[in-house]
C-alpha cells in the first residue's frame, strides 16, 4: 500500500474514470430502451464499486475505507431503481464473496447507499436534479455508508469509529458531489444539445420564412423556406447577400425602406408586402420585422418573419367578386330571402322579400326586431292569426327559427308562401320565401281530380261499393292484420237469388235498380269503419267483417237477409215472390295456418250450400269429412 494521499487520489481517479466512461459512451445507448440503458449504467457503476473495493485507502494500520458508496448512490440517483439495484447487488455480492470481519457491515452499508440513491431518484418525480439535490445526495450517501459500521463488533467500533467516521464521510460526500456535478453538467449539455437540435429542426422545417440580417441588410442566417421564397439554390446561398441580389431594384428598395424604418424606431412592426420576382410572378407577404439586439440591448440587426399570404389575397379578391355576384343574385332572385341574428334582429333581406309583404315592407329593414315585424303584420291585416293568440303565434315562429324547418303560410289576401328556414352557425337564421299561390291552386285542382279518379278506380260505378280489385286489397290487408293480432276474420259472399230471371222479366234497368237497392242494404249492414263491402261480380257481393267470429258473422248475415226481404221488391220469377239473397259465411281463426284462398273457398262453399238448400237463407261453412279440421293431426294406419 502507498501513502493515504496516493490511495485517495487512486480512488478518486477510479470514480472519475467510470463517470467519464459513462459520459463518453451513454450517447451510444440512447437508442436502446430505457430499461436496457438503466441496466448498463448499473453494471458500469457496480464494476466501479468493485474496483474501488479492490483499491481501498488505509487510514491507519488495519483500517481500510473506499468510495464504493459513491458509485452505488450515483447509480440509483441518476439511473433510477433498476440501475441502483444492479449496482448494489454487484457490489454487495462481491463484498460478501471477499469475506472478512467486515463483510456483513459492508453489505449493510452498500444496501443503505443503494436505498439512498433510489429514494433520491423517486423524490425527483421525473424532474432534472439541481445542485442542491446533489449536495443532499452526497450527505445522505455519506450517512448511509456509516450504517454498516453499526453492525461491527463492539471492540472494533470502539477502535475504528473515531478514526473512520469523519474522514470516510467527508471523502464520500466530496466524491459524490464531484461525480454528481459531472453527470449534472453532462445532462445539461445533452439537454442543451437536444434543444439546439429541436430549435434547428423547427426553424428548418418551418413553412414560413425566417431570417436575420445585419444593419446593412445582408443575410446572416436564413431557413430553407426563405431560400425557396427568394428562388435561391439553398439557405447558404443567401448568406452575405441582400434583397437587391434576388429582387428587382424597385421591390428591393421598398423592402429596404421598410427595414430602415423599423431599425430607426426600434419597435417590431407587421406589414403586408407586394413581391415581384424576376421571372414576372407576384406574391404577397405578411411580414414581421423585429430589431435584433445584443446582450447590451444595442440593435445589431433585424429579424424577419415572412408568411406567404398570396393565396389568402387571391381568396379575398375572389370573395369580393363573389359578394358582388351574391348581391346581384339577391337583388334579382325570384324568391324572398331574409336573415336574422341570434337576437332576432333583421341582418339582411332582398327586395323580393319586402315585395311579398307589401303592407309591412317599410319596417322589414336591417335592425328591425322580428317580433315587432310579426306584431305589425297582424295589426295591419297582413297575416292570418286568431286575435287572442297573437303572442303564442309569434312564440311558435321564433322557436322555428332555431331549427331546420319547412312550412307553408297563407296571407290574408289569399296568397300562399313556402318558407324554408335553416339556423346559421352563429345562432341566427336564414329563411327563403317562395310564392306558391299558383302551385297551391293547381294542387287543389289536382287533388280534386285524384279523388275523382280514386273513386272511379276503387268504387263500382253502379252500386258505389268497392270494386273487385279494391276488395282483394282490403281482404289481403285484413287477413294479414288478423294473422298478426291472432283475431278472427269473417267473409260473407252474397248472391241475389234468380237474378237472371229478374232481368229477363223486368229488363236490365230494373235489374240495375235492384242491385243498387241490395247494395244499400249491404252498406247499412257494414256499420264499422273496418267493414268493407264490395261488388264481387254481376249479382254477387262480398262483405269483409274483421274481428268477427262465426257466430257474430251469422247474426250479421241474417240481419242482411232480413233487410233485403224488407225491401219487398216483386220477383215473379222466384218462388218467394220477392227479391231475396243467399249468403255464405266463411270464418278463420287468426292463429290458424291457412291462406286467403282457403277463406274464399269456405265462403263460396257455404254460399253453394245456401243455394242448394233452397235459397233465401244463410249457411255457414262446415268442413268436409275428408278435410282435416284446423289443429287436427293425422296418423298413419
Amino acid at each position: 500500500m502507498g501513502s493515504p494521499w496516493s490511495e485517495l487520489l487512486a480512488n478518486l481517479a477510479v470514480v472519475a474514470m467510470f463517470v467519464s466512461a459513462w459520459i463518453h459512451t451513454h450517447v451510444w445507448l440512447d437508442r436502446l430502451p430505457a430499461p436496457v440503458k438503466a441496466v448498463a449504467f448499473g453494471v458500469l457503476m457496480g464494476a466501479g464499486a468493485i474496483i474501488l473495493m479492490l483499491t481501498p485507502m488505509q487510514l491507519q494500520p488495519g483500517v481500510l475505507v473506499d468510495l464504493r458508496a459513491t458509485m452505488i448512490a450515483v447509480a440509483g440517483f441518476f439511473g433510477g431503481p433498476v440501475a441502483g439495484i444492479v449496482a448494489g447487488v454487484m457490489a454487495g455480492a462481491f463484498r460478501v464473496f471477499e469475506g472478512g470481519i467486515g463483510a456483513f457491515a459492508g453489505a449493510v452499508g452498500i444496501a443503505a447507499t443503494m436505498l439512498v440513491g433510489i429514494v433520491g431518484n423517486l423524490a425527483l418525480r421525473g424532474r432534472s436534479p439541481g445542485m442542491a439535490d446533489i449536495m443532499i445526495l452526497g450527505a445522505a450517501a455519506a450517512c448511509g455508508s456509516l450504517l454498516g459500521l453499526s453492525v461491527l463488533p463492539q471492540p472494533v467500533i470502539q477502535t475504528v469509529l473515531p478514526e473512520v467516521v469523519f474522514p470516510s464521510s467527508l471523502l464520500i460526500f466530496v466524491s459524490v458531489a464531484m461525480s454528481g456535478l459531472a453527470l449534472y453538467q453532462e445532462r445539461r449539455r445533452i439537454e442543451a444539445l437536444q434543444s439546439r437540435r429541436i430549435f434547428k429542426a423547427v426553424v428548418e422545417t418551418l413553412p414560413d420564412c425566417l431570417n436575420v440580417k445585419d444593419l446593412e441588410g445582408r443575410f446572416i442566417a436564413a431557413n430553407p423556406a426563405t431560400a425557396e421564397l427568394m428562388q435561391a439554390a439553398n439557405a447558404k446561398a443567401l448568406i452575405g447577400k441582400t434583397d437587391f441580389d434576388f429582387y428587382p431594384s424597385e421591390t428591393a428598395r421598398e423592402f429596404r425602406d421598410d427595414e430602415l424604418a423599423v431599425l430607426a424606431s426600434g419597435v417590431s412592426t407587421t406589414i403586408e408586402q407586394h413581391l415581384h420576382h424576376e421571372d414576372g410572378t407576384d406574391a404577397w407577404l405578411a411580414t414581421l420585422k423585429a430589431p435584433f439586439r445584443d446582450k447590451a440591448g444595442t440593435v445589431i440587426g433585424l429579424i424577419t418573419h415572412n408568411r406567404d399570404i398570396t393565396q389568402r389575397k387571391q381568396l379575398e379578391s375572389e370573395l369580393a367578386e363573389s359578394q358582388a355576384r351574391l348581391g346581384d343574385a339577391l337583388t334579382h332572385m325570384a324568391d324572398g330571402l331574409v336573415m336574422f341574428d341570434p337576437d332576432g334582429r333583421l341582418v339582411l333581406c332582398n327586395g323580393q322579400y319586402r315585395a311579398m309583404f307589401a303592407k309591412t315592407a317599410d319596417i322589414r329593414v336591417p335592425g328591425a326586431d322580428h317580433r315587432d315585424i310579426l306584431r305589425t303584420s297582424v295589426a295591419r291585416g297582413e297575416s292570418v292569426t286568431p286575435p287572442d293568440a297573437v303572442e303564442a303565434w309569434i312564440a311558435e315562429i321564433m322557436a322555428l327559427q332555431t331549427i331546420a324547418s319547412h312550412r307553408q303560410i297563407r296571407l290574408a289576401d289569399g296568397r300562399w308562401l313556402d318558407v324554408r328556414t335553416r339556423p346559421t352557425g352563429d345562432g341566427g337564421s336564414l329563411s327563403v320565401y317562395s310564392d306558391i299561390t299558383e302551385a297551391k291552386q293547381v294542387e287543389a285542382e289536382l287533388l280534386s281530380a285524384n279523388q275523382k279518379l280514386n273513386l272511379l278506380a276503387h268504387r263500382d260505378g253502379l252500386t258505389e261499393l268497392l270494386t273487385r280489385r279494391a276488395f282483394d286489397d282490403a281482404l289481403a290487408r285484413e287477413f294479414a292484420r288478423a294473422r298478426r293480432n291472432a283475431t278472427p276474420l269473417s267473409l260473407l259472399l252474397i248472391d241475389v237469388d234468380w237474378f237472371k230471371r229478374f232481368n229477363d222479366l223486368y229488363g236490365h234497368p230494373a235489374g240495375d235498380a235492384c242491385l243498387r237497392a241490395v247494395s244499400r242494404c249491404i252498406e247499412a249492414t257494414a256499420r264499422r269503419p273496418a267493414d268493407a263491402a264490395a261488388r264481387y261480380g254481376g249479382e254477387e257481393f262480398a262483405l269483409i267483417l274483421p274481428e268477427t267470429d262465426a257466430r257474430g258473422a251469422f247474426v250479421i248475415a241474417e240481419s242482411l237477409r232480413g233487410k233485403v226481404r224488407d225491401l219487398a221488391l216483386a220477383h215473379a220469377g222466384s218462388e218467394k215472390g220477392i227479391v231475396t239473397v243467399s249468403i255464405g259465411v266463411g270464418t278463420i281463426d287468426g292463429g290458424a295456418a291457412i291462406e286467403i284462398a282457403d277463406l274464399l273457398r269456405r265462403a263460396d262453399e257455404a254460399l253453394y250450400g245456401a243455394k242448394a238448400a233452397g235459397r233465401d237463407r244463410v249457411h255457414g261453412w262446415r268442413p268436409h269429412l275428408s278435410e282435416p279440421r284446423p289443429g287436427a293431426s293425422h296418423r298413419k294406419a
